[in-house]
Parts: C-alpha cells; sequence; structure tokens
C-alpha cells in the first residue's frame, strides 16, 4: 500500500492493572486505529481483542500495572499487552467445548481469549524478564 512510512509507533502508555482502566485502553486503540486509517470496524475488533486480554489480566493477573503499546506498518496494525507476572499464554488456551449450543444452555464465561483471538489476524506471544508480552495484529490487506 502505498502513503504509509514503513513504521509508525503510539506512544507506550502504562496503567493500573484494573478494569477502570478500559477507557484508557480503548482511547488507546482508538489512536492507534486512527494513524493506521482504519475503518470503524477495524476498531471494533481490535478494540474487543484488547478489552479481552486487559480484562483477563485485571480479572485473573497477577500484577498492579500494565503497559500498552502500538504501531503501524506497511502490511500490518499492531498492539502489545505487557505485565509482569507468571508466565500466561493466552494464545494457547482452548476453545469453549460448547460454542454450538444455544447461549442460553452454556455456562458463563470463558470466552474472552477465544473472542480476542476470532478478531484478529494474528496474536503472538512470549514471556521474557518476568513479563507476559501479547500482540495482536490486523493486516491492512484485510481493511474493510
Amino acid at each position: 500500500m502505498t502513503g504509509y512510512p514503513s513504521s509508525r509507533h503510539v506512544e507506550p502508555i502504562a496503567l493500573v492493572a484494573e478494569l477502570d482502566s478500559l477507557d484508557a485502553v480503548v482511547r488507546y486503540v482508538r489512536t492507534t486505529a486512527g494513524l493506521a486509517g482504519l475503518s470503524e470496524r477495524q476498531f471494533n475488533r481490535l478494540r474487543l481483542a484488547m478489552e479481552e486480554l486487559v480484562a483477563n489480566v485485571v480479572t485473573h493477573g497477577e500484577t498492579k500495572e500494565i503497559e500498552l503499546a502500538g504501531g503501524v506498518e506497511q502490511d500490518r496494525t499492531w498492539l502489545r499487552l505487557a505485565y509482569a507476572a507468571p508466565p500466561f499464554d493466552p494464545t494457547g488456551a482452548a476453545a469453549p467445548a460448547d460454542l454450538d449450543r444455544p447461549l442460553a444452555e452454556r455456562a458463563p464465561g470463558g470466552l474472552g481469549l477465544y473472542l480476542a483471538r476470532s478478531v484478529v489476524d494474528t496474536m503472538s506471544y512470549d514471556y521474557a524478564d518476568g513479563r507476559n508480552r501479547t500482540t495482536v495484529v490486523l493486516l491492512r490487506q484485510h481493511a474493510v
């Protein structure tokens, strides 16, 4: 695609690991999506993925702070969630076994990480220096 420099980044931010930080997460995703020129649909995909990842960390994690970073490259837009805690790889979480059942018959919960993975083109994870880092990517060729 023309008109995009090879790489642009949004200034990383640190937030308190609490559900009240979700508004700031959404603003950060909006800023990154704006820099990338993403559609509202694409923004919503990234928002859903990051909200679910952050909510999972806040609810189940053992951390006091989360960090967000993001950027736009020639062929992709990415966001990274990082936090200090014992290792947890969200890319390995199993899909709910009862996805084919009506919602009323399903047990609550268990969809967040599945949804986060399903709305982005790729999700990757690494653990280094006591920090979990999960990166989500939307490929530019899927712009809709």
